[in-house]
């Protein structure tokens, strides 16, 4: 195959990129267990790959193998190397090159998808929507499944990205991956902390009170913070988990302590 560097003119369409996008959405559906997405992955890019080399077996063989070796990585930054493959195919890149940064990027890419889409999005978009559903709103459940259908056709952007950034990237990622990485969970923080009251019971009986007066327990706790109780469990279990108390004995603990609290009508 040809290894020069040479600039050549592009092949692939925008319309041809789109096509990528909506068909790495099935890339699960080829999961090996040997080989993890690489079956899925290879056959998101196959028709694109035949535009660039048309009936060329040689470049055939050589593209399947590289790609079929093992992958595992967020989908969206799957679509988003796949992009890149095909850029630096395109540009006749040495096929050794391009798989070393195939099999170099998907782990940490991973790391940044998985910050991005799933311990940010997923937690904040789920929240809302079931703080909605909760509240007998039919928009939670439509808002979910339209924030995770617009998520799902985001490949298409995800393919045009890695495309155009082509090798480029390399130098972008190393410089960016740990600001938007801290920035999306500092973001993720932020919002689950502030649902805390929503989804964190904590309070004493009403018919818990002082001799005198008949003030209430709870109230006393309300009147110096509102949501102090529930605030205060959540960084007492997160002192737990900082300490490597086994999870199990703290689920146990807390059903413990709940059904205690209830036995004596305190809570």
């Amino acid at each position: 195959m040809t290894t020069s560097n040479e600039t050549t003119e592009r092949k692939l369409t925008r319309n041809d990129l789109y096509k990528l996008g909506i068909r790495s959405i099935a890339m699960q559906s080829g999961f090996s267990f040997e080989r993890m997405q690489a079956p899925g992955f290879t056959m998101s890019m196959l028709p694109t790959f035949e535009k660039l080399y048309g009936d060329s077996k040689e470049d055939m063989a050589e593209f399947m193998t590289y790609n079929m070796e093992f992958m595992n990585t967020e989908m969206h930054m799957g679509t988003f190397l796949m992009g890149l493959i095909l850029s630096m195919e395109e540009k006749h890149e040495d096929r050794k090159l391009i798989a070393g940064i195939r099999n170099g990027l998907f782990g940490p890419l991973a790391g940044l998808g998985d910050a991005i889409f799933w311990f940010t999005l997923l937690p904040i978009s789920a929240a809302i929507c079931c703080s909605l559903a909760q509240n007998g709103s039919p928009l939670g459940p439509i808002l979910y499944m339209l924030i995770w259908g617009f998520s799902a056709i985001s490949r298409i952007w995800f393919a045009e990205l890695g495309y155009n950034l082509g090798s480029k990237f390399i130098d972008k990622i190393s410089e960016n991956t740990k600001y938007v990485t801290e920035a999306a969970g500092i973001l993720g923080t932020m919002v689950v902390g502030g649902l805390i009251p929503s989804y964190v019971s904590l309070a004493f009986s009403d018919e818990l009170v002082f001799g005198i007066g008949g003030t209430t327990v709870q109230s006393v706790f309300d009147g110096v913070l509102p949501n102090m109780l529930p605030l205060a469990l959540v960084f007492f279990i997160y002192w737990l988990f900082k300490k490597k108390v086994n999870v199990i004995a703290i689920i146990l603990g807390i059903i413990a302590f709940g059904i205690l609290m209830s036995f004596l009508g305190w809570m």
